[in-house]
């Protein structure tokens, strides 16, 4: 009985070091195969294409010839992807890029693109994106995304202590985007010579005055009061002005 049992044993050991001998032996032979497989294709996957547009596929291609990289019909061990991929991620548009490739010789190269948030369009200066992580982007000539739009005297290179302006423009701006009402109401913020926001609606006929951006969004859940409370009985044309400059109150002028 200890015999056969022993037996047994060694059967199962014999019959799993043959099954791992040939997965070493198809492993070897598949490796050996990879080096040899050509680069054949080059598929590019863009992410956001709904959002962003920044960056087509005969960009990316575009790219690889300025730099003077042969990839199709190349062999794909002499390719380095980590070095493409530090290519692609230099282009502004460009948040990640994934380069991978199989044994069929198809290379995949995954982009995510940058998402812009707002233009930016200071007066006498030239215009950029904040994409949603406050990252500066240049404008395209290729794409102009429906996003919130700033104006007026805007310095990009404020560096006062505290909030500079920028950080307070993409805070708010984000705030806005991703408000259910006002990401539709407003539509543009003008900045005055003084420092000071006035907000663009998209309905009504009215001037609304923000003010600097000292406690903005109570001001804003002020002026949503007014939205909802008064001028659903009064209209929303019987104002020229909006004034939010006085954090607790809200004044109207009148036409």
């Amino acid at each position: 009985m200890v015999q056969r049992l022993m037996m047994r044993r060694i059967l199962k050991t014999g019959v799993w070091l043959g099954i791992a001998a040939w997965f070493v032996v198809i492993l070897g032979f598949v490796s050996a195969t990879a080096d040899q497989v050509l680069c054949m294709r080059i598929d590019v996957v863009l992410s956001d294409t709904l959002s962003s547009r920044f960056v087509t596929d005969s960009d990316v291609r575009a790219m690889f010839r300025s730099e003077g990289l042969q990839l199709q019909g190349y062999p794909l061990k002499e390719i380095n992807t980590r070095e493409l991929e530090e290519l692609l991620e230099k282009n502004a548009y460009i948040k990640d890029a994934e380069v991978s490739y199989d044994v069929s010789g198809r290379m995949e190269i995954q982009l995510e693109q940058r998402i812009p948030l707002v233009r930016i369009m200071p007066e006498g200066r030239e215009g950029f994106y904040l994409d949603t992580e406050g990252i500066v982007l240049p404008l395209s000539t290729q794409f102009v995304p429906h996003v919130l739009l700033v104006s007026g005297h805007i310095d990009p290179a404020d560096n006062s202590p505290g909030t500079t302006q920028l950080q307070e423009i993409f805070r708010f701006c984000t705030y806005v985007a991703e408000h259910p009402f006002w990401s539709e109401q407003i539509v543009q913020l003008y900045v005055n010579r003084r420092g000071e926001y006035e907000l663009i609606p998209r309905v009504g006929a009215h001037q609304i005055l923000l003010g600097s951006m000292e406690q903005w969004e109570l001001k804003l859940r002020n002026l949503e009061l007014l939205y909802n409370q008064g001028f659903s009985l009064y209209g929303w044309n019987n104002y020229s002005i909006i004034n939010l400059k006085y954090t607790n109150q809200v004044i109207c002028t009148k036409r």
